[in-house]
Protein backbone atom coordinates (compact mmCIF):
# COMPACT_ATOMS: atom_id res chain seq x y z
CA UNK A 1 0.00 0.00 0.00
CA UNK A 2 2.89 2.32 0.86
CA UNK A 3 4.56 1.59 -2.47
CA UNK A 4 1.37 2.51 -4.34
CA UNK A 5 1.07 5.73 -2.34
CA UNK A 6 4.69 6.66 -3.07
CA UNK A 7 4.18 5.86 -6.75
CA UNK A 8 1.04 8.03 -6.92
CA UNK A 9 2.81 10.90 -5.17
CA UNK A 10 5.76 10.57 -7.54
CA UNK A 11 3.50 10.71 -10.63
CA UNK A 12 1.59 13.69 -9.22
CA UNK A 13 4.84 15.48 -8.43
CA UNK A 14 6.21 14.89 -11.91
CA UNK A 15 2.96 16.11 -13.46
CA UNK A 16 2.90 19.27 -11.37
CA UNK A 17 6.57 19.88 -12.13
CA UNK A 18 5.99 19.46 -15.84
CA UNK A 19 2.94 21.71 -15.63
CA UNK A 20 4.89 24.42 -13.83
CA UNK A 21 7.63 24.19 -16.43
CA UNK A 22 5.04 24.29 -19.23
CA UNK A 23 3.33 27.38 -17.82
CA UNK A 24 6.70 29.07 -17.34
CA UNK A 25 7.61 28.34 -20.93
CA UNK A 26 4.18 29.61 -22.00
CA UNK A 27 4.70 32.91 -20.20
CA UNK A 28 8.24 33.34 -21.54
CA UNK A 29 7.15 32.27 -25.01
CA UNK A 30 4.42 34.89 -25.00
CA UNK A 31 6.81 37.66 -23.91
CA UNK A 32 9.51 36.63 -26.37
CA UNK A 33 7.13 36.57 -29.30
CA UNK A 34 5.89 40.03 -28.48
CA UNK A 35 9.51 41.26 -28.57
CA UNK A 36 10.28 39.42 -31.82
CA UNK A 37 7.33 40.98 -33.65
CA UNK A 38 7.10 44.65 -32.60
CA UNK A 39 4.27 45.42 -35.01
CA UNK A 40 1.82 43.11 -33.21
CA UNK A 41 0.31 45.95 -31.19
CA UNK A 42 0.38 48.65 -33.81
CA UNK A 43 -0.67 47.13 -37.14
CA UNK A 44 -4.34 47.94 -37.46
CA UNK A 45 -5.28 48.16 -41.18
CA UNK A 46 -5.39 51.95 -40.71
CA UNK A 47 -5.17 52.43 -44.44
CA UNK A 48 -8.66 50.92 -44.65
CA UNK A 49 -9.90 52.70 -41.54
CA UNK A 50 -11.18 51.06 -38.37
CA UNK A 51 -14.97 51.01 -38.24
CA UNK A 52 -16.11 52.19 -34.86
CA UNK A 53 -18.96 50.38 -33.14
CA UNK A 54 -22.24 52.30 -33.24
CA UNK A 55 -22.38 52.40 -29.41
CA UNK A 56 -19.93 52.94 -26.59
CA UNK A 57 -19.03 49.92 -24.52
CA UNK A 58 -21.54 48.91 -21.88
CA UNK A 59 -20.48 48.57 -18.24
CA UNK A 60 -20.39 44.80 -18.59
CA UNK A 61 -18.25 44.87 -21.74
CA UNK A 62 -15.90 47.45 -20.24
CA UNK A 63 -15.46 46.03 -16.73
CA UNK A 64 -17.62 42.96 -16.08
CA UNK A 65 -16.15 40.72 -18.78
CA UNK A 66 -12.60 41.36 -17.62
CA UNK A 67 -13.45 40.51 -14.01
CA UNK A 68 -15.08 37.28 -15.13
CA UNK A 69 -12.16 36.49 -17.47
CA UNK A 70 -9.49 36.93 -14.79
CA UNK A 71 -11.44 34.89 -12.25
CA UNK A 72 -12.16 32.01 -14.63
CA UNK A 73 -8.73 31.91 -16.28
CA UNK A 74 -6.78 32.10 -12.98
CA UNK A 75 -8.85 29.28 -11.53
CA UNK A 76 -8.48 27.27 -14.75
CA UNK A 77 -4.69 27.62 -14.84
CA UNK A 78 -4.36 26.36 -11.26
CA UNK A 79 -6.88 23.52 -11.48
CA UNK A 80 -5.69 22.30 -14.89
CA UNK A 81 -1.97 22.46 -14.12
CA UNK A 82 -1.60 18.63 -13.91
CA UNK A 83 -3.50 18.28 -17.21
CA UNK A 84 -1.13 20.73 -18.89
CA UNK A 85 1.79 18.63 -17.68
CA UNK A 86 0.41 15.29 -18.88
CA UNK A 87 -0.60 16.66 -22.28
CA UNK A 88 2.84 18.22 -22.73
CA UNK A 89 4.54 14.88 -22.04
CA UNK A 90 2.21 13.06 -24.43
CA UNK A 91 2.85 15.55 -27.26
CA UNK A 92 6.64 15.29 -26.95
CA UNK A 93 6.56 11.49 -26.78
CA UNK A 94 4.32 11.24 -29.85
CA UNK A 95 6.15 13.76 -32.08
CA UNK A 96 9.30 15.44 -30.66
CA UNK A 97 9.23 19.21 -30.91
CA UNK A 98 7.65 22.25 -29.26
CA UNK A 99 4.65 21.57 -27.05
CA UNK A 100 2.97 24.84 -27.99
CA UNK A 101 1.83 26.07 -31.35
CA UNK A 102 1.30 29.77 -32.01
CA UNK A 103 -0.41 31.70 -34.78
CA UNK A 104 -0.74 35.38 -35.53
CA UNK A 105 -4.39 36.25 -35.04
CA UNK A 106 -6.58 39.34 -35.38
CA UNK A 107 -7.67 40.83 -32.07
CA UNK A 108 -9.91 43.70 -30.97
CA UNK A 109 -9.99 46.56 -33.49
CA UNK A 110 -7.92 44.39 -35.84
CA UNK A 111 -4.71 44.54 -33.83
CA UNK A 112 -2.51 41.44 -33.97
CA UNK A 113 -1.55 39.06 -31.18
CA UNK A 114 -0.18 35.53 -30.81
CA UNK A 115 -2.70 32.79 -30.02
CA UNK A 116 -1.46 29.67 -28.18
CA UNK A 117 -2.55 26.08 -28.68
CA UNK A 118 -1.20 22.68 -27.83
CA UNK A 119 0.50 21.39 -30.96
CA UNK A 120 -1.73 18.75 -32.54
CA UNK A 121 -0.04 18.55 -35.94
CA UNK A 122 3.33 17.34 -37.12
CA UNK A 123 6.34 19.65 -37.35
CA UNK A 124 6.18 19.42 -41.16
CA UNK A 125 2.72 21.07 -41.33
CA UNK A 126 2.58 24.39 -43.26
CA UNK A 127 2.33 27.28 -40.80
CA UNK A 128 -0.41 29.94 -40.84
CA UNK A 129 -2.63 27.85 -43.11
CA UNK A 130 -6.18 27.14 -41.82
CA UNK A 131 -6.71 23.42 -41.37
CA UNK A 132 -9.61 23.37 -43.84
CA UNK A 133 -7.32 24.72 -46.60
CA UNK A 134 -4.75 21.93 -46.22
CA UNK A 135 -4.73 19.15 -48.76
CA UNK A 136 -5.70 16.00 -46.85
CA UNK A 137 -5.28 17.53 -43.35
CA UNK A 138 -5.48 14.12 -41.66
CA UNK A 139 -1.96 13.31 -42.84
CA UNK A 140 -0.58 16.12 -40.66
CA UNK A 141 -2.47 15.38 -37.44
CA UNK A 142 -0.59 13.39 -34.81
CA UNK A 143 -2.13 10.51 -32.86
CA UNK A 144 -2.24 12.62 -29.70
CA UNK A 145 -3.48 15.54 -31.79
CA UNK A 146 -6.56 13.64 -32.89
CA UNK A 147 -7.53 13.09 -29.25
CA UNK A 148 -6.78 16.71 -28.33
CA UNK A 149 -8.92 18.01 -31.20
CA UNK A 150 -11.75 15.58 -30.56
CA UNK A 151 -12.19 16.89 -27.03
CA UNK A 152 -10.99 20.47 -27.82
CA UNK A 153 -8.07 20.00 -25.40
CA UNK A 154 -5.73 21.70 -27.87
CA UNK A 155 -7.47 24.97 -26.97
CA UNK A 156 -6.52 24.83 -23.26
CA UNK A 157 -3.40 27.10 -23.53
CA UNK A 158 -5.75 29.88 -24.60
CA UNK A 159 -6.78 30.15 -20.97
CA UNK A 160 -3.42 31.91 -20.64
CA UNK A 161 -4.36 34.23 -23.52
CA UNK A 162 -7.53 35.08 -21.58
CA UNK A 163 -5.54 35.72 -18.40
CA UNK A 164 -3.15 38.18 -20.09
CA UNK A 165 -6.04 39.92 -21.85
CA UNK A 166 -5.44 39.05 -25.52
CA UNK A 167 -8.81 37.33 -25.79
CA UNK A 168 -11.90 36.94 -23.66
CA UNK A 169 -13.83 33.84 -22.61
CA UNK A 170 -16.71 34.45 -25.02
CA UNK A 171 -16.46 36.39 -28.27
CA UNK A 172 -15.93 35.87 -32.01
CA UNK A 173 -13.13 33.38 -32.63
CA UNK A 174 -9.99 35.33 -33.66
CA UNK A 175 -9.32 35.15 -37.40
CA UNK A 176 -5.92 34.33 -38.82
CA UNK A 177 -4.05 37.40 -39.99
CA UNK A 178 -4.41 36.28 -43.63
CA UNK A 179 -8.14 35.46 -43.55
CA UNK A 180 -8.99 38.74 -45.28
CA UNK A 181 -12.37 37.45 -46.52
CA UNK A 182 -13.56 36.64 -42.99
CA UNK A 183 -12.20 39.92 -41.63
CA UNK A 184 -13.97 41.87 -44.37
CA UNK A 185 -17.28 40.08 -43.72
CA UNK A 186 -17.01 40.76 -39.98
CA UNK A 187 -16.51 44.44 -40.73
CA UNK A 188 -20.07 44.50 -42.07
CA UNK A 189 -21.34 43.55 -38.61
CA UNK A 190 -18.80 45.48 -36.45
CA UNK A 191 -17.61 42.11 -35.17
CA UNK A 192 -13.95 43.16 -35.49
CA UNK A 193 -14.55 45.90 -32.92
CA UNK A 194 -14.98 43.52 -29.97
CA UNK A 195 -12.39 41.32 -28.28
CA UNK A 196 -12.24 37.81 -29.75
CA UNK A 197 -12.95 34.83 -27.52
CA UNK A 198 -12.12 31.25 -26.68
CA UNK A 199 -15.64 30.30 -27.77
CA UNK A 200 -18.49 32.20 -29.36
CA UNK A 201 -21.95 32.23 -30.85
CA UNK A 202 -20.74 30.96 -34.25
CA UNK A 203 -18.79 28.11 -32.61
CA UNK A 204 -21.87 26.64 -30.92
CA UNK A 205 -23.91 27.07 -34.10
CA UNK A 206 -21.73 25.17 -36.52
CA UNK A 207 -18.07 26.00 -35.99
CA UNK A 208 -15.91 25.15 -39.06
CA UNK A 209 -18.82 23.77 -41.06
CA UNK A 210 -20.20 27.30 -41.57
CA UNK A 211 -19.72 29.37 -44.68
CA UNK A 212 -17.73 32.56 -44.07
CA UNK A 213 -20.69 34.91 -44.58
CA UNK A 214 -22.84 32.85 -42.21
CA UNK A 215 -20.10 32.74 -39.59
CA UNK A 216 -19.63 36.52 -39.82
CA UNK A 217 -23.38 37.08 -39.53
CA UNK A 218 -23.51 34.98 -36.34
CA UNK A 219 -20.57 36.97 -34.96
CA UNK A 220 -22.62 40.06 -35.74
CA UNK A 221 -25.54 38.67 -33.72
CA UNK A 222 -23.21 38.22 -30.76
CA UNK A 223 -21.82 41.75 -31.16
CA UNK A 224 -25.31 43.28 -31.21
CA UNK A 225 -26.28 41.39 -28.05
CA UNK A 226 -23.07 42.48 -26.31
CA UNK A 227 -23.51 46.13 -27.24
CA UNK A 228 -27.24 46.32 -26.55
CA UNK A 229 -26.94 46.55 -22.76
CA UNK A 230 -25.07 44.90 -19.89
CA UNK A 231 -27.79 42.35 -19.13
CA UNK A 232 -28.11 41.29 -22.78
CA UNK A 233 -24.31 40.87 -23.08
CA UNK A 234 -24.06 38.92 -19.84
CA UNK A 235 -26.91 36.55 -20.76
CA UNK A 236 -25.44 35.93 -24.21
CA UNK A 237 -22.07 35.05 -22.63
CA UNK A 238 -23.73 32.68 -20.16
CA UNK A 239 -25.63 30.98 -22.97
CA UNK A 240 -22.48 30.57 -25.10
CA UNK A 241 -20.43 29.32 -22.14
CA UNK A 242 -22.77 26.53 -21.11
CA UNK A 243 -23.64 25.53 -24.68
CA UNK A 244 -19.92 25.23 -25.37
CA UNK A 245 -19.58 22.74 -22.53
CA UNK A 246 -22.47 20.72 -23.99
CA UNK A 247 -20.99 20.89 -27.50
CA UNK A 248 -17.58 19.71 -26.32
CA UNK A 249 -19.08 16.79 -24.41
CA UNK A 250 -20.99 15.74 -27.54
CA UNK A 251 -18.11 16.61 -29.90
CA UNK A 252 -20.47 18.86 -31.91
CA UNK A 253 -18.87 20.91 -34.64
CA UNK A 254 -15.45 19.33 -34.08
CA UNK A 255 -14.05 18.85 -37.56
CA UNK A 256 -10.73 18.39 -39.30
CA UNK A 257 -10.03 20.44 -42.37
CA UNK A 258 -13.42 22.08 -42.00
CA UNK A 259 -14.98 18.68 -42.36
CA UNK A 260 -14.06 16.09 -39.74
CA UNK A 261 -16.00 13.10 -40.97
CA UNK A 262 -17.84 15.52 -43.26
CA UNK A 263 -16.63 16.72 -46.67
CA UNK A 264 -15.49 20.33 -46.96
CA UNK A 265 -18.55 21.33 -49.04
CA UNK A 266 -21.03 19.49 -46.80
CA UNK A 267 -23.11 22.62 -46.11
CA UNK A 268 -22.15 24.54 -49.24
CA UNK A 269 -25.02 26.53 -50.71
CA UNK A 270 -24.83 26.48 -54.49
CA UNK A 271 -21.63 25.58 -56.28
CA UNK A 272 -19.44 27.79 -54.10
CA UNK A 273 -18.21 29.68 -57.18
CA UNK A 274 -19.33 30.77 -60.65
CA UNK A 275 -19.82 27.96 -63.15
CA UNK A 276 -19.92 27.79 -66.90
CA UNK A 277 -22.62 25.51 -68.29
CA UNK A 278 -22.01 23.60 -71.50
CA UNK A 279 -25.54 23.07 -72.81
CA UNK A 280 -24.29 20.65 -75.48
CA UNK A 281 -22.65 18.29 -73.03
CA UNK A 282 -23.85 14.69 -73.37
CA UNK A 283 -25.25 13.21 -70.16
CA UNK A 284 -26.50 9.70 -69.46
CA UNK A 285 -28.96 9.87 -66.55
CA UNK A 286 -30.79 7.24 -64.51
CA UNK A 287 -34.03 8.33 -62.80
CA UNK A 288 -34.50 6.18 -59.71
CA UNK A 289 -38.23 6.17 -59.07
CA UNK A 290 -40.75 5.18 -61.70
CA UNK A 291 -43.94 7.07 -62.59
CA UNK A 292 -43.19 10.02 -60.27
CA UNK A 293 -44.53 13.43 -61.28
CA UNK A 294 -41.10 15.07 -61.10
CA UNK A 295 -39.22 12.24 -62.82
CA UNK A 296 -41.72 11.91 -65.67
CA UNK A 297 -41.89 15.70 -66.16
CA UNK A 298 -38.10 15.98 -66.22
CA UNK A 299 -37.71 13.22 -68.82
CA UNK A 300 -40.26 14.83 -71.15
CA UNK A 301 -38.77 18.29 -70.69
CA UNK A 302 -35.15 17.20 -71.18
CA UNK A 303 -35.89 15.32 -74.42
CA UNK A 304 -37.94 18.24 -75.72
CA UNK A 305 -35.54 21.06 -74.76
CA UNK A 306 -32.22 19.23 -75.21
CA UNK A 307 -33.00 16.30 -77.56
CA UNK A 308 -29.36 15.56 -78.40
CA UNK A 309 -27.89 16.01 -74.94
CA UNK A 310 -29.62 13.42 -72.78
CA UNK A 311 -29.99 9.68 -72.65
CA UNK A 312 -32.40 8.87 -69.83
CA UNK A 313 -33.43 5.57 -68.23
CA UNK A 314 -35.94 5.03 -65.44
CA UNK A 315 -35.66 2.41 -62.70
CA UNK A 316 -38.49 1.08 -60.54
CA UNK A 317 -37.47 1.08 -56.85
CA UNK A 318 -40.49 -0.78 -55.45
CA UNK A 319 -38.69 -4.12 -55.05
CA UNK A 320 -35.13 -5.30 -54.41
CA UNK A 321 -34.35 -5.84 -58.12
CA UNK A 322 -33.00 -2.30 -58.43
CA UNK A 323 -29.87 -3.42 -56.56
CA UNK A 324 -28.91 -5.63 -59.54
CA UNK A 325 -29.05 -2.75 -62.01
CA UNK A 326 -25.70 -1.57 -63.38
CA UNK A 327 -25.15 2.05 -62.27
CA UNK A 328 -21.62 2.31 -63.68
CA UNK A 329 -22.77 3.31 -67.17
CA UNK A 330 -24.43 6.53 -65.97
CA UNK A 331 -23.01 10.01 -65.48
CA UNK A 332 -25.66 10.91 -62.92
CA UNK A 333 -28.48 9.49 -60.82
CA UNK A 334 -31.62 11.60 -60.32
CA UNK A 335 -33.29 10.13 -57.23
CA UNK A 336 -36.99 10.98 -57.01
CA UNK A 337 -38.37 7.88 -55.26
CA UNK A 338 -40.11 8.63 -51.98
CA UNK A 339 -43.36 8.78 -50.06
CA UNK A 340 -45.08 12.13 -50.44
CA UNK A 341 -46.50 14.25 -47.65
CA UNK A 342 -49.71 12.95 -46.04
CA UNK A 343 -51.98 13.66 -43.09
CA UNK A 344 -49.37 13.08 -40.39
CA UNK A 345 -52.02 12.93 -37.66
CA UNK A 346 -53.68 9.83 -39.10
CA UNK A 347 -50.65 7.59 -39.64
CA UNK A 348 -49.70 4.74 -37.31
CA UNK A 349 -46.21 3.70 -36.17
CA UNK A 350 -45.75 1.05 -38.87
CA UNK A 351 -46.47 3.62 -41.57
CA UNK A 352 -44.03 6.04 -39.96
CA UNK A 353 -41.30 3.38 -40.15
CA UNK A 354 -42.10 2.98 -43.84
CA UNK A 355 -41.46 6.69 -44.36
CA UNK A 356 -37.94 6.33 -42.92
CA UNK A 357 -37.29 3.14 -44.90
CA UNK A 358 -38.27 4.74 -48.22
CA UNK A 359 -37.38 8.40 -47.80
CA UNK A 360 -34.15 7.86 -45.89
CA UNK A 361 -32.73 4.32 -46.03
CA UNK A 362 -33.60 3.63 -49.66
CA UNK A 363 -32.28 7.01 -50.79
CA UNK A 364 -28.98 6.51 -48.91
CA UNK A 365 -28.52 2.94 -50.19
CA UNK A 366 -29.10 4.18 -53.73
CA UNK A 367 -26.53 6.97 -53.32
CA UNK A 368 -24.02 4.58 -51.78
CA UNK A 369 -24.39 2.13 -54.69
CA UNK A 370 -23.97 5.02 -57.14
CA UNK A 371 -20.71 6.07 -55.49
CA UNK A 372 -19.36 2.54 -55.29
CA UNK A 373 -20.02 1.99 -59.00
CA UNK A 374 -18.30 5.18 -60.12
CA UNK A 375 -21.22 7.53 -60.78
CA UNK A 376 -19.96 11.11 -60.59
CA UNK A 377 -23.14 13.00 -59.64
CA UNK A 378 -26.15 12.18 -57.46
CA UNK A 379 -29.20 14.46 -57.34
CA UNK A 380 -31.45 14.06 -54.31
CA UNK A 381 -34.89 15.64 -54.02
CA UNK A 382 -35.11 16.82 -50.44
CA UNK A 383 -37.84 19.27 -49.42
CA UNK A 384 -38.61 22.62 -47.84
CA UNK A 385 -40.33 20.53 -45.17
CA UNK A 386 -36.95 19.95 -43.48
CA UNK A 387 -37.38 23.46 -42.01
CA UNK A 388 -40.59 22.38 -40.28
CA UNK A 389 -44.09 23.78 -40.58
CA UNK A 390 -42.98 27.39 -40.63
CA UNK A 391 -46.16 28.69 -42.29
CA UNK A 392 -47.61 30.93 -39.62
CA UNK A 393 -49.59 34.15 -39.80
CA UNK A 394 -47.79 35.43 -36.70
CA UNK A 395 -44.30 35.05 -38.20
CA UNK A 396 -42.52 36.33 -41.28
CA UNK A 397 -41.85 32.77 -42.44
CA UNK A 398 -38.80 33.69 -44.54
CA UNK A 399 -36.00 31.13 -44.60
CA UNK A 400 -32.48 32.55 -44.81
CA UNK A 401 -28.99 31.09 -44.93
CA UNK A 402 -28.98 31.16 -41.12
CA UNK A 403 -32.24 29.22 -40.71
CA UNK A 404 -31.58 25.80 -39.24
CA UNK A 405 -33.53 22.77 -40.44
CA UNK A 406 -35.88 21.69 -37.65
CA UNK A 407 -38.36 19.07 -38.94
CA UNK A 408 -41.64 19.19 -37.06
CA UNK A 409 -42.91 15.72 -37.98
CA UNK A 410 -41.70 12.30 -39.10
CA UNK A 411 -42.15 13.13 -42.80
CA UNK A 412 -39.82 16.12 -42.57
CA UNK A 413 -37.46 14.19 -40.32
CA UNK A 414 -37.21 11.29 -42.78
CA UNK A 415 -36.27 13.74 -45.53
CA UNK A 416 -33.80 15.57 -43.29
CA UNK A 417 -32.04 12.38 -42.19
CA UNK A 418 -31.64 11.33 -45.82
CA UNK A 419 -30.48 14.85 -46.71
CA UNK A 420 -27.70 14.62 -44.10
CA UNK A 421 -26.65 11.00 -44.68
CA UNK A 422 -26.33 11.29 -48.44
CA UNK A 423 -24.15 14.39 -48.18
CA UNK A 424 -21.64 12.47 -46.03
CA UNK A 425 -20.80 10.44 -49.15
CA UNK A 426 -19.49 13.49 -50.99
CA UNK A 427 -15.87 13.65 -52.06
CA UNK A 428 -13.88 14.96 -55.01
CA UNK A 429 -15.12 12.16 -57.25
CA UNK A 430 -18.74 12.04 -56.08
CA UNK A 431 -20.80 15.23 -56.24
CA UNK A 432 -24.09 15.35 -54.36
CA UNK A 433 -26.79 17.81 -55.39
CA UNK A 434 -29.38 18.38 -52.66
CA UNK A 435 -32.53 20.17 -53.81
CA UNK A 436 -34.89 21.59 -51.17
CA UNK A 437 -37.75 22.89 -53.30
CA UNK A 438 -40.84 24.79 -52.13
CA UNK A 439 -44.32 23.84 -53.39
CA UNK A 440 -43.97 22.40 -56.90
CA UNK A 441 -46.87 22.88 -59.29
CA UNK A 442 -47.75 22.37 -62.93
CA UNK A 443 -50.22 20.51 -65.10
CA UNK A 444 -51.04 17.22 -63.40
CA UNK A 445 -49.28 18.09 -60.14
CA UNK A 446 -50.46 16.77 -56.80
CA UNK A 447 -50.42 18.15 -53.28
CA UNK A 448 -51.49 21.59 -52.08
CA UNK A 449 -51.71 23.42 -55.38
CA UNK A 450 -54.68 21.47 -56.85
CA UNK A 451 -56.62 22.16 -53.65
CA UNK A 452 -56.04 25.91 -53.96
CA UNK A 453 -56.97 25.73 -57.62
CA UNK A 454 -60.32 24.04 -56.94
CA UNK A 455 -61.21 26.57 -54.25
CA UNK A 456 -60.26 29.48 -56.53
CA UNK A 457 -62.54 28.15 -59.30
CA UNK A 458 -65.60 27.86 -57.04
CA UNK A 459 -65.54 30.50 -54.31
CA UNK A 460 -66.88 34.00 -55.09
CA UNK A 461 -64.84 35.73 -52.38
CA UNK A 462 -61.31 35.10 -51.08
CA UNK A 463 -59.41 36.75 -48.21
CA UNK A 464 -56.89 39.37 -49.25
CA UNK A 465 -53.94 38.30 -47.10
CA UNK A 466 -50.50 39.74 -47.83
CA UNK A 467 -48.44 36.65 -47.05
CA UNK A 468 -45.26 35.61 -48.85
CA UNK A 469 -44.80 32.25 -50.59
CA UNK A 470 -42.02 30.57 -52.53
CA UNK A 471 -43.35 28.32 -55.28
CA UNK A 472 -41.66 26.45 -58.13
CA UNK A 473 -43.18 25.80 -61.54
CA UNK A 474 -42.32 22.32 -62.82
CA UNK A 475 -40.62 23.56 -66.01
CA UNK A 476 -38.39 25.88 -63.97
CA UNK A 477 -37.41 22.89 -61.84
CA UNK A 478 -36.74 20.75 -64.91
CA UNK A 479 -34.58 23.46 -66.48
CA UNK A 480 -32.71 23.78 -63.19
CA UNK A 481 -32.02 20.02 -63.07
CA UNK A 482 -30.84 20.03 -66.69
CA UNK A 483 -28.34 22.81 -66.04
CA UNK A 484 -27.08 21.21 -62.82
CA UNK A 485 -26.55 17.97 -64.75
CA UNK A 486 -24.60 19.86 -67.39
CA UNK A 487 -22.39 21.33 -64.65
CA UNK A 488 -21.61 17.93 -63.10
CA UNK A 489 -21.06 19.65 -59.74
CA UNK A 490 -22.71 19.50 -56.30
CA UNK A 491 -24.11 21.65 -53.52
CA UNK A 492 -27.33 22.51 -51.69
CA UNK A 493 -29.90 24.34 -53.79
CA UNK A 494 -33.19 26.17 -53.21
CA UNK A 495 -34.70 26.67 -56.68
CA UNK A 496 -37.85 28.76 -56.83
CA UNK A 497 -39.71 31.05 -59.20
CA UNK A 498 -38.29 34.50 -59.67
CA UNK A 499 -41.33 36.04 -57.94
CA UNK A 500 -42.50 35.59 -54.37
CA UNK A 501 -46.29 35.58 -54.35
CA UNK A 502 -49.19 35.56 -51.91
CA UNK A 503 -51.88 32.89 -51.63
CA UNK A 504 -54.38 35.51 -52.76
CA UNK A 505 -52.36 36.20 -55.93
CA UNK A 506 -52.26 32.48 -56.78
CA UNK A 507 -56.02 32.11 -56.42
CA UNK A 508 -56.73 35.31 -58.36
CA UNK A 509 -54.60 34.15 -61.31
CA UNK A 510 -56.25 30.71 -61.32
CA UNK A 511 -59.70 32.27 -61.30
CA UNK A 512 -58.71 34.60 -64.14
CA UNK A 513 -57.58 31.71 -66.37
CA UNK A 514 -60.94 29.98 -65.81
CA UNK A 515 -62.90 33.21 -66.38
CA UNK A 516 -64.30 32.92 -62.88
CA UNK A 517 -65.13 36.18 -61.17
CA UNK A 518 -63.70 36.34 -57.70
CA UNK A 519 -63.43 39.19 -55.23
CA UNK A 520 -60.50 39.45 -52.83
CA UNK A 521 -61.51 41.28 -49.68
CA UNK A 522 -59.43 42.57 -46.78
CA UNK A 523 -62.58 42.43 -44.64
CA UNK A 524 -62.06 38.68 -44.37
CA UNK A 525 -58.51 39.05 -43.08
CA UNK A 526 -59.52 39.29 -39.37
CA UNK A 527 -61.51 36.06 -39.73
CA UNK A 528 -58.48 34.35 -41.26
CA UNK A 529 -56.25 35.55 -38.43
CA UNK A 530 -58.70 34.39 -35.75
CA UNK A 531 -59.07 31.00 -37.47
CA UNK A 532 -55.30 30.57 -37.49
CA UNK A 533 -55.25 30.68 -33.68
CA UNK A 534 -57.76 27.83 -33.32
CA UNK A 535 -56.40 24.51 -32.07
CA UNK A 536 -56.50 21.36 -34.18
CA UNK A 537 -56.73 20.92 -37.93
CA UNK A 538 -58.59 24.16 -38.66
CA UNK A 539 -55.80 26.34 -37.28
CA UNK A 540 -53.13 24.24 -39.03
CA UNK A 541 -54.88 24.43 -42.40
CA UNK A 542 -55.40 28.19 -42.21
CA UNK A 543 -51.76 28.79 -41.25
CA UNK A 544 -50.62 26.42 -43.98
CA UNK A 545 -52.72 28.20 -46.61
CA UNK A 546 -52.27 31.84 -45.62
CA UNK A 547 -49.07 31.88 -43.55
CA UNK A 548 -45.79 33.07 -45.04
CA UNK A 549 -43.31 30.44 -46.15
CA UNK A 550 -40.55 31.66 -48.43
CA UNK A 551 -36.87 31.35 -49.19
CA UNK A 552 -34.85 34.54 -49.24
CA UNK A 553 -34.52 35.20 -53.02
CA UNK A 554 -30.72 35.49 -52.75
CA UNK A 555 -30.56 31.80 -51.81
CA UNK A 556 -31.97 30.82 -55.19
CA UNK A 557 -29.53 32.70 -57.44
CA UNK A 558 -26.50 30.73 -58.63
CA UNK A 559 -23.99 32.46 -60.94
CA UNK A 560 -23.87 30.51 -64.17
CA UNK A 561 -27.43 29.13 -63.97
CA UNK A 562 -30.42 30.70 -65.71
CA UNK A 563 -33.32 28.41 -64.90
CA UNK A 564 -36.27 30.71 -64.09
CA UNK A 565 -37.52 30.50 -67.68
CA UNK A 566 -41.27 30.86 -67.03
CA UNK A 567 -42.72 33.74 -65.02
CA UNK A 568 -45.53 33.35 -62.48
CA UNK A 569 -48.51 34.47 -64.58
CA UNK A 570 -47.51 32.41 -67.60
CA UNK A 571 -46.94 29.36 -65.39
CA UNK A 572 -50.52 29.55 -64.07
CA UNK A 573 -51.85 29.78 -67.64
CA UNK A 574 -49.80 26.74 -68.68
CA UNK A 575 -50.91 24.81 -65.59
CA UNK A 576 -54.61 25.63 -65.80
CA UNK A 577 -55.02 25.87 -69.56
CA UNK A 578 -56.53 23.05 -71.59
Amino acid sequence: MKKKTKKALLITGLSLGAAYAGLSILAKHSRDKQKEDPDLKVQTYEDQGIRLSPKDKTFYEKYGKRVVDVGLSFTGLIVLAPVYGLISLAIVMDDPGPVLFTQKRVGENKTYFKLHKFRSMKMSTPHDVPTHLLENPDQYITRVGKILRKYSLDELPQIWDIFVGNITTVGPRPALWNQKDLIAQRDLYYANDVKPGLTGWAQINGRDELEIDVKASLDGEYTRALQKNSLSGFMMDVKCFFKTITSVLHHDGVVEGGTGSLPSNYDQIGFGHDVKINLNKKRKVLITGKDSYIGTSFEKYAYKKYPDSFEIDTLDMKDENWKEHDFSKYDAIFHVAGIAHADVDSIDEDQKKLYYQINCDLAYDCAKKAKEEGVRQFIFMSSMIVYGQISNLKQSGRITRLTKPEPSNFYGDSKWKADCKIRTLMDKKFNVVTIRPPMIYGKGSKGNYPILSKIAQKTPVIPNVENERSILYIENLCEFVCQVLFSGKGGIFFPQNKELVSTTQIMEEVAKVHNHKVISSSLLSPAVFISSTLPGKVGKLVNKAFGSCAYDPSMSVYPGLDYQVVDFKKSIKLTEGK
